[in-house]
């Protein structure tokens, strides 16, 4: 069970640095960004009520920069970036949870 948790810490960590979940999941052998968005969030939700607003506060940065991002790619279908967008709002709506 530690080994868990320790895995869910290191998510936070490594996303708090900026890492995207599917480096996240590289590094720690998940099976892919989803998980790793679980770790993550487990993770948060054992934090004290404070860090877990001001983590929650740089994730929502970090995935508003993102959507900005995507909606000024030209390099990508309307059908990615709707798909993407939509990845992203899954991301928000996690944060929330629990």
């Amino acid at each position: 069970m530690s080994n868990d948790l320790d895995r869910d810490q290191q998510a936070l960590v490594l996303r708090d640095q900026g890492r995207p979940f599917a480096g996240i999941a590289e590094i720690l052998e998940l099976e892919g960004a989803g998980a790793a968005n679980a770790s993550f969030n487990r993770a948060l939700r054992l934090r004290p009520k404070a860090e877990q607003e001001r983590l929650r506060n740089r994730e929502m940065a970090r995935l508003d920069a993102l959507a900005l991002r995507l909606r000024g790619r030209d390099d990508l279908s309307v059908e990615e970036i709707v798909r993407r967008m939509r990845g992203v709002k899954q991301q928000r709506r996690t944060l929330f949870v629990g």
